[in-house]
């Protein structure tokens, strides 16, 4: 009988002392984009741009490639510089980078953000836990890559693309075309030879790691079969590095390789698709595996009493606040990126998996959404990424079954200007010789990374976003009106004082759009750069357009497509003003066990 008791007070604290200890924290970095702005391809023929003389030249691409795309290519070096300087000042140890570490995979970068991340790890003893994202790798096995905009010596641009690409087989070459095989785009077995270290292989501290397919570390073991979608008899294996890794007692990080690359056999070959646009809509068809996995870690941590995180790439819920219908209704069912969004059936069955708590990046956007299923409530965490607008991390302290999430702004870095005269050479090259190229030279007055972020998605906007997303006629007819010339457009029947007609006067309808995008991608954290009077403003646009149903169009607006245009108007108002009254995104507690919770918490708590 004595011997049974203490069996039984064996095991009850065993279980006990299973959860990780009180304020356990784990920071996730999703989206880092790294780029080795030090990189050197000086044996390819290729020095760089030098930014001040007897300084090393760096190998950074074109402000004109920055302010197209998504995301910042090189300043985000500097970037994960303040961020891990802050991590470590918080003496958090453990880091989850939940895909696209780096900026399409390839070996200059992957071998550049490996050696950043050794000298963390050896001198404030952090560990990193990595799983790819869609630009790491790009496709799943090794392929020919490269990029056309390098900034060369004189501000040019410069193609730099690795010896297999077809502009470097091509019998005739230019001088502004480098070949080096440091820029291939890695496939799987690349990165994991290179990003082992960061959870991708057990390492001797962990108490537990293991894959969907056991504990085999090999990718020829982790792997699954991957058919053409337009003949299935054409197959190949294809890794998954999805792996569980309990890195402190009681604690058990739960990585999900959520890339699907689906193959199409052409010109006798199969070739492969880019999973951006995949996500767990395609997990749920092409690697069903992995929600069965899912469910039976999700069992065995509940049984085992451990605090069960998980994170991927790719987002498990929505991340437009309820907004998809209207988003739709007016941009169509692609704007946006919604093709990256999960279904409601898709939510759903990854809510009944039994996840309660899950970190994603993919979308740069700061957000939280809820999803319910019959037997579970999960919590979707969108982490924002350091190379886009509004540059953060999410922070996670756990206190038993309680989880803390907290948003870190990045908005301080040190040299994050460093490149600045790159860049003014480059605009004095355009100037000269490709005068309708030449960007906004504002962003380089920003005082500092946060505001360079900012102007760097006001300059997105105006380049990528609006051209692509907003209606033709909308763009032409009333971007650039302010917002009391557009509701005399329609004979609005309004009553506005002279201090609310001197507000609409003052905001053009692009000054709206252009926050709209801000509150998209950074939720409440948009709010530092959108003063309360500004709010004010579009507030009484809402009314007057909600107000007045109506659309009697005015002389002045013949031609016009004025009802369409104030049917559009409409919608976007309320969409903004729905995405700001959205779930709390920057510090919430969710309660993990069964009673499904989530509050605010102190805005205090969110460090900048």
């Amino acid at each position: 009988m004595k011997l049974l008791l203490s069996l039984l007070i064996g095991l009850m604290s065993a279980t006990v002392q299973a959860a990780p200890p009180i304020k356990t924290q784990i920071a996730f970095v999703p989206d880092i984009h790294f780029h080795d702005i030090y990189g050197d391809y000086s044996g390819d023929g290729f020095k760089g741009i030098e930014l001040y003389k007897g300084e090393q030249p760096v190998s950074i691409r074109s402000m004109q490639a920055q302010i197209h795309s998504t995301r910042l290519f090189n300043e985000n070096y500097f970037a994960l510089i303040a961020t891990l300087d802050d991590i470590a000042a918080k003496g958090i140890k453990l880091v989850a980078l939940p895909g696209d570490f780096t900026d399409d995979g390839q070996p200059v970068h992957l071998n550049g953000l490996k050696a950043i991340l050794a000298d963390y790890a050896k001198q404030y003893d952090m560990r990193f836990f990595a799983i790819p994202g869609n630009h790491d790798p790009v496709k799943p096995f090794k392929s020919a890559g490269g990029k056309a905009d390098f900034l060369g010596s004189q501000g040019q641009q410069i193609g730099i693309y690795s010896t297999d690409h077809p502009r470097c087989k091509a019998d005739t070459k230019d001088d502004l075309l480098v070949c080096s095989d440091k820029i291939a785009h890695a496939g799987y077995q690349e990165i994991v030879d290179i990003m082992a270290a960061f959870g991708l292989q057990p390492d001797s501290r962990d108490l537990l790691w293991e894959t969907p397919f056991g504990k085999r570390a090999s990718l020829t073991e982790r792997s699954y079969t991957q058919c053409a979608h337009n003949d299935k008899s054409r197959c190949n294996q294809v890794p998954d590095t999805s792996y569980l890794v309990e890195p402190v007692a009681g604690l058990w990080l739960l990585a999900i390789d959520a890339n699907v690359y689906i193959p199409e056999f052409k010109n006798d070959h199969l070739m492969f698709q880019g999973s951006g646009n995949a996500g767990y809509n395609k997990v749920l068809t092409e690697k069903p595996f992995l929600l069965n996995w899912i469910t039976q870690v999700v069992q065995r941590a509940k049984a085992e009493n451990k605090t069960l995180i998980a994170f991927s790439h790719f987002p498990m819920g929505e991340f437009y606040d309820g907004q998809t219908a209207s988003i739709k209704s007016l941009f169509g069912d692609n704007a946006f990126q919604l093709t990256r969004e999960p279904n409601s059936d898709t939510r759903k069955l990854l809510a009944e998996t039994g996840l309660k708590l899950h970190i994603g990046g993919h979308m740069h956007m700061n957000d939280t959404s809820v999803i319910e299923s019959e037997h579970n409530t999960l919590f979707n965490i969108q982490a924002p990424s350091i190379a886009a607008y509004r540059p953060a991390y999410k922070l996670v302290t756990l206190n038993n079954q309680l989880a803390k999430v907290d948003t870190i702004t990045i908005d301080n870095v040190a040299q994050f200007d460093l490149l600045f005269s790159a860049y003014h050479k480059e605009h004095d090259y355009l100037m000269k010789n490709a005068p309708e190229q030449q960007w906004n030279k504002r962003i380089l007055t920003a005082k500092s990374y946060h505001s360079y972020s900012k102007m760097h998605l006001q300059a997105l906007a105006k380049w990528r976003f609006i051209p692509r997303e907003w209606p033709k006629e909308f763009r032409e007819q009333v971007l650039n009106m302010s917002l009391l010339e557009v509701t005399a457009l329609f004979n609005a029947d309004i009553q506005l004082s002279k201090t609310q007609q001197q507000g609409l006067q003052a905001k053009t309808v692009l000054d709206f759009v252009v926050d709209f995008y801000l509150v998209r991608n950074a939720g409440t954290l948009a709010f530092a750069d959108i003063t309360q009077a500004t709010q004010q403003i579009y507030q009484t646009m809402a009314k007057v357009l909600n107000n007045n149903t109506r659309c009697i169009v005015s002389r002045e607006a013949k031609g016009k497509n004025i009802c369409q245009l104030k049917s559009a108007l409409t919608q976007a108002f309320n969409i903004y003003d729905n995405l700001n009254h959205a779930l709390p995104d920057r510090c919430l507690i969710i309660d993990m066990s069964e009673s499904k919770s989530l509050q605010n918490c102190a805005a205090d708590t969110v460090s900048s």
